[in-house]
């Protein structure tokens, strides 16, 4: 009996070296896996990322008043927002809200400003909370806003509404949406326009005012033509601007296409001006386009004060 050639015994060797490496590469790929498994952090359950209503009912005003030093930003803005709630549902200190504003004091009326500007789009959501009281208290603030500091003469070119001062600027953005709301039927009840419109520098003569008037009807990127629009479909509203002469008596009371006839009937409107924005923007000449395109400007402010067009200073490139 013969034994094993030794190219079988090649075959044999190749084939169980071959069998054994399967076996050491698929239990080191099982272990491997195992270990992997066991290393996975599973995912915690979703925990809800508000707080209930029966939490803030509980907090105390002592509470509220710690959170509200935070260092953090998202605690602070938590707690500023359950207080403004609180405050929209109690009567008494919404009051207290407004007659702040209504203040000549400068430093009380912007606190007051500041607060409500934080209540202003939950009012609006609410709808019928003390409405009439808000126009009338917004108004006030701004017949007081007129002595605060010197105002701007009117611009068509320039809007004058980020020259204004914080306080104004907020109280008639307040008044922007209170309008878009609940109409300008409060605004013209509480005289927006013999109270705050009126005053502001339209003009040294009548013929001005009124011309620079008519160019705000028809600057429709000018911010505060949110306000004199719905005024102007208003025919009370007509009425008192002629009262105060910022139209002329000829100006028709139910103006349902103001743009159309301020645009095409001026001259009758004036008896001296006729205002076209697109020839006047027409006219401009290529050079005069290139200069204003290679304007640089800096503003010179400290913030002790307002900004106005004296701070900014011009340079041709």
């Amino acid at each position: 009996m013969t034994g094993p050639s030794p190219s079988s015994y090649d075959t044999f060797v190749v084939g169980f070296g071959v069998l054994m490496s399967c076996a050491v590469f698929i239990t080191m790929r099982q272990m491997l896996t195992q270990f992997r498994n066991a290393a996975v952090i599973p995912l915690s359950e979703n925990k809800p990322q508000y707080i209930s209503q029966d939490i803030k009912d509980l907090l105390k005003l002592s509470t509220l008043e710690k959170l509200l030093d935070s260092p953090s930003c998202v605690i602070r803005e938590t707690t500023n927002i359950i207080i403004c709630e609180r405050a929209l549902h109690d009567q008494v200190a919404l009051s207290i809200i407004l007659d702040c504003i209504k203040r000549p004091d400068y430093e009380t009326r912007e606190k007051g400003v500041r607060v409500f500007n934080l209540l202003i789009n939950n009012i609006l959501n609410v709808g019928t909370v003390q409405i009439s009281k808000i126009y009338c208290a917004l108004v006030s603030c701004l017949e007081h806003c007129t002595t605060d500091y010197e105002h701007n003469s009117f611009d068509i070119v320039w809007d004058n509404w980020y020259f204004r001062d914080v306080v104004e600027q907020q109280a008639l953005g307040m008044l922007i949406l209170l309008v878009e709301k609940f109409g300008a039927k409060y605004l013209i009840r509480y005289r927006f326009i013999d109270r705050w419109l009126v005053k502001e520098p339209w003009g040294n003569t009548i013929d001005e005012r009124q011309t620079n008037f008519a160019k705000l009807i028809l600057a429709s990127d000018q911010k505060l033509n949110d306000l004199v629009s719905p005024i102007l479909h208003n025919s009370t509203g007509v009425v008192q601007l002629k009262e105060v002469q910022l139209v002329t008596d000829g100006f028709p009371t139910n103006l349902k296409y103001a743009t159309e006839i301020l645009g095409y009937r001026l001259h009758d409107y004036t008896d001296t001006f006729f205002i076209d924005l697109a020839q006047r923007n027409s006219r401009i000449s290529s050079d005069e386009y290139r200069r204003r395109r290679n304007r640089e400007a800096m503003v010179l402010n400290d913030g002790l004060r307002p900004l106005g067009r004296a701070d900014i200073i011009h340079r041709e490139r």
